[in-house]
């Protein structure tokens, strides 16, 4: 059975992931939210947990080479458009910086195949949440080996 490593794993995006193929894949799920991740290994005790946050690339380095997964699935970010606007500093260091560890961690674990979830509000970007995810879309292109 392949391993894959969910980022963000607790989040609703997640955790439907892992209901919908919880047959097909071993899960692991990366999150610094202690009250989701919780409920997440409630709903499905198959699932490994690991408490993380992506602004530290030792963490997710330490975790990705103990899980050693097939696939990592980058879907932690932060999300509302409104605090986003408010906290832009954080929102960048989250949805930019957070995620250059994530493809760091990879590569330096040697991850065969890391994907990131965006959003639609990253085509043509109109506030801080938008550009975070448009930076974090080219940071993964320009990342990709297989060009």
């Amino acid at each position: 059975m392949r391993k894959v490593l969910i980022v963000g794993g607790s989040g609703t995006i997640g955790s439907a992931f892992v209901k919908e193929f919880s047959d097909t894949y071993q899960f692991s799920s990366i999150a610094r939210n202690e009250l989701m991740q919780a409920e997440l290994k409630r709903k499905f005790s198959n699932v490994d947990i690991y408490f993380s946050d992506i602004q530290s690339e030792e963490s997710l380095i330490t975790i990705f080479s103990k899980v050693n997964p097939d696939v990592v699935i980058h879907m932690a970010a932060m999300k509302h458009v409104n605090l986003a606007e408010e906290n832009p500093i954080n929102t960048c260091k989250v949805n930019v910086l957070g995620s250059l560890n994530v493809i760091s961690a990879s590569v330096k674990t040697n991850v065969p195949t890391t994907i990131a979830i965006s959003t639609d509000k990253a085509c043509f970007p109109e506030n801080v949440y938008g550009y975070s995810k448009s930076l974090m879309e080219h940071c993964f292109i320009e990342a990709n080996t297989d060009k």
